[in-house]
């Protein structure tokens, strides 16, 4: 991931004052977003992730129209609310609602337009989107009008974002939005920043943060909670979702894209998408066997291979997961108020171990910034020298700080969850902790006491379950304390006034070469005081199809979920 040319294309494409993103579709910028919405079945997502597409284009054939599209997913979906949802459904809402625009982070070169069809940025701190006309919603039984979106619709998205504390994105909102004004006529939506934001385009085109029509906001909202309906390219009528079960979605008539490379049909082509929720691993790739559903997302390499070989299937991505396990540990109690402690705790984590045993080889080690998000994170020789594994190191740090062997330690986790194979982390954590001098008073909670617990920083410490980290801000905002919420919740951070100022100093640079050399001085910085927020490994994803799924995008991570010009071609196969 961490390649010269990648950066160099980042900083080709990044948008520049007064440059216009034309728009006329999907398009590279001034020129043409987990894994769990984007990796594989097992995720919740559908085929929108990226990396080595083994389908042929050769073998596609002409785009077929009708068919379902069958998804199993091992992930809840809690509630249709695109502000709400901390579970599958966000993986769903670019299929129902719209966004302004989103930029892939695995190809930042590729950026969607949606309900904006056109960004100008007079200065760093000023985002003005021309609304795209024909944006119309779905057919429906919700009382919603079939109309265009417009900038008001925009306004009344985040306006309620803003004002609502719960919702996911309410703390971007509120930091980053200064001003965010619909024009009188309704065509242009603009925002403007308290200061330059590196981040403001990646978190402007995330999930959480999809526009709604104003009618379903406005009055009684708690509909969107089982149905939904925007100007995206499927609808779910009430009735069409069961919690735990599944989630039934239909085409949009009305949708306004069409395929310029197929006379510009009218898209999607299939009539819609049948989401069964599979908990159990061997139940999910029974379903995928029997073609009761057409993507998996296998554990490993090899039960990808075993896949490959035995069934008609193609392998159609292979993305760095932009999530991980973590350990974390509450600065404000004992013994990890003490930076040696810290410190024992960081040298006890032999990555290798994890990399061969839970992903078989499909992983990589993370520092205090994970892998996939490419040059923001450190090299691997230097992770080595500032993060390396030493039992030996370990103990002394732990006799330095005053402490007798072993050092007995509160850890809480999440019992039985198999989310991000913590199940089969647990085992080896606590053994290499062992063998460090840490002998771990094991606190194993149900998820929903867990996840209490871990947002209200109840806890010593944690081996922690994460969600999708598209940038390095969140991870380094562990360290932070406002935490990485910015609300102060899940993490109290280091309780550093100069670590907090170099990671609030970060979030302002938008020269692409100084803000990596920034992020990785911070990181610096912090391994320097002793982390608080360790993040183990993060795998790769790799996503199978059968042969008639046609056309998968590839190559966009989550933002691939925005394209729907692929089809199902079952009597083709």
């Amino acid at each position: 991931m961490t390649t010269t040319s990648y950066w160099q294309r980042f900083e080709r494409n990044r948008i520049s004052r007064r440059r216009l993103i034309a728009a006329t579709g999907v398009g590279v910028a001034g020129a043409a977003f987990i894994a769990a919405c984007g990796g594989g079945g097992d995720g919740g997502g559908d085929g929108g992730g990226g990396g080595d597409d083994d389908s042929s284009s050769e073998d596609l054939g002409p785009p077929v129209r009708g068919g379902r599209y069958q998804i199993g997913t091992a992930v809840n979906i809690d509630t249709l609310d695109p502000h709400l949802s901390i579970a599958g459904g966000v993986a769903y809402f670019p299929r129902i609602y719209n966004t302004l625009i989103a930029q892939s982070p695995i190809d930042t070169s590729f950026t969607f337009e949606d309900l904006a069809d056109k960004l100008e940025q007079p200065d760093e701190s000023t985002w003005i989107f021309n609304i795209r006309p024909g944006v119309k919603i779905a057919p429906n039984t919700m009382d919603v009008p079939e109309r265009d979106l417009d900038a008001e619709d925009a306004f009344v998205s985040f306006d309620r974002i803003q004002n609502l504390d719960q919702a996911n994105a309410a703390v971007f909102v509120n930091d980053w939005f200064e001003s965010h004004v619909a024009s009188d006529n309704n065509t242009i939506y603009t925002v403007t920043t308290p200061t330059p934001y590196a981040w403001f385009l990646f978190r402007l085109g995330f999930f959480i943060n999809m526009i709604a029509p104003k009618e379903l906001i406005l009055n009684d909202p708690d509909r969107m909670t089982d149905a939904a309906v925007g100007g995206g390219p499927f609808s779910v009528a009430p009735g069409d979702y069961s919690e735990g079960q599944s989630l039934i979605l239909n085409r949009n008539p009305n949708y306004y894209r069409t395929d310029p490379n197929n006379d510009d049909a009218p898209l999607p082509y299939v009539d819609g998408m049948d989401v069964l929720i599979i908990p159990d691993r061997s139940a999910r790739v029974a379903a995928f066997r029997s073609q009761q559903t057409h993507t998996y997302g296998p554990e490993n390499q090899d039960e990808a291979d075993g896949l490959l070989a035995g069934l008609e299937v193609y392998q159609g991505s292979s993305d760095p997961v932009f999530t991980f396990i973590s350990f974390t540990m509450n600065v404000e109690r004992p013994p990890w108020d003490n930076p040696l402690v810290r410190k024992a705790a960081m040298h006890a984590i032999n990555r290798a171990q994890y990399i061969d045993l839970v992903y078989k080889g499909d992983a990589q080690a993370n520092g205090l910034v994970h892998w996939p998000v490419g040059a923001y994170a450190l090299e691997p020789d230097e992770l080595e020298e500032l993060q390396g594994w030493d039992i030996e190191k370990s103990k002394a740090l732990i006799q330095e700080a005053g402490f007798e062997l072993p050092l007995k330690v509160k850890v809480m986790f999440a019992a039985n969850s198999t989310i991000e194979e913590h199940n089969t982390h647990l085992p080896i954590f606590i053994e290499q902790m062992a063998a460090a001098g840490f002998e771990v008073e094991q606190d194993g909670q149900e998820f929903g006491t867990w996840l209490d617990n871990y947002t209200n920083i109840n806890y010593d410490a944690s081996l922690a379950l994460n969600q999708i980290y598209e940038t390095p801000e969140i991870p380094l905002d562990f360290h932070h304390s406002r935490g990485p919420a910015g609300d102060e919740i899940f993490s109290g951070g280091l309780k550093d006034d100069a670590i907090d100022a170099a990671i609030d100093a970060t979030k302002t640079i938008t020269n692409a070469d100084e803000l990596i050399q920034a992020i990785h001085d911070v990181q610096r910085q912090i391994y320097e005081v002793g982390p608080m927020f360790l993040p183990i490994v993060s795998p790769f994803s790799r996503t199978l199809f059968w042969n008639f799924v046609k056309n998968i995008p590839s190559g966009l991570g989550s933002v691939g979920l925005l394209l729907n010009d692929w089809w199902v071609d079952e009597e083709g196969a």
